[in-house]
């Protein structure tokens, strides 16, 4: 795996592409620190989306919007980081916060977007007459 930083003024486009590249996909988030203590780790959910908040040009948070579960807001974000396998497949997002926390926004299994048939379950099952 390699970690590939973000520059801050690509955030909100590289967040948008992300969320549709993986929307869907089975998701958890979990937030360390400061330190080694785990401060809490989300069930495995269908990812919505991930969302900038801002102040004029100034990102305030990320959020992490999860199907069925809390929506996870990151405030005062310093850096973000895509973990990606050597097959090129996004196994995870990291985000660095003020304070020193740290959140990782993981998939359940890992496969390049454009190896996948278009839909994922989740989206299926939505769509489906009841």
């Amino acid at each position: 795996m390699s970690v590939h930083d973000v520059p801050r003024g690509r955030w909100a486009q590289v967040l948008e592409q992300f969320s549709r590249a993986h929307h869907g996909w089975r998701t958890r988030v979990t937030r360390v620190g400061p330190g080694p203590a785990l401060v809490f780790s989300t069930d495995w959910s269908p990812l919505e989306s991930i969302t900038t908040e801002t102040a004029g040009s100034h990102i305030t948070a990320v959020v992490v919007h999860l199907r069925g579960g809390p929506a996870v807001s990151i405030g005062a974000p310093r850096a973000l980081a895509i973990d990606r396998r050597e097959n090129g497949a996004d196994y995870a997002l990291e985000l660095d916060a003020a304070g020193g926390e740290f959140v990782r926004v993981m998939f359940r299994a890992t496969a390049r977007p454009e190896e996948l048939d278009g839909l994922a379950p989740a989206e299926l099952e939505e769509s489906w007459p009841r």
